[in-house]
């Protein structure tokens, strides 16, 4: 009995079982073909979620600049520290999800 790895949670599982105890997904009667789409569609999901956290993270960003352009708070105070980390913060988190899906390409090619 030798170990395999499940095409949809990609935890170790025994190659001999009909479904994954983790996540359920059912072997038995799948073919090649059917394992394969499975494995695009989990890459599907996974660059769809990317893509959404990177787009808030933006969002979160922009929203801090606007708020920092519109309200214009005096450099010392809180408001000014809380938006600065904010948009700091979008940036950093949005460039991380970049970066994620660049290597989420590469991988796949």
């Amino acid at each position: 009995m030798a170990l395999a790895k499940c095409p949809s949670c990609h935890k170790r599982i025994s190659s001999k079982a009909r479904e994954c105890p983790h996540c359920q997904f059912v072997f038995a009667g799948q073919s090649k073909e059917d394992l394969e789409r499975e494995f695009i569609r989990l890459q599907q999901e996974k660059r769809d979620r990317l893509l959404s956290r990177s787009m808030l993270a933006l969002l979160l960003a922009i929203a801090a600049f606007i708020y920092l352009f519109m309200q214009q708070p005096l450099p010392d105070s809180w408001q000014y520290n809380v938006a600065i980390g904010v948009l700091i913060v979008g940036l950093l988190w949005f460039i991380i999800n970049r970066v994620q899906m660049l290597f989420l390409k590469r991988k796949r090619s």
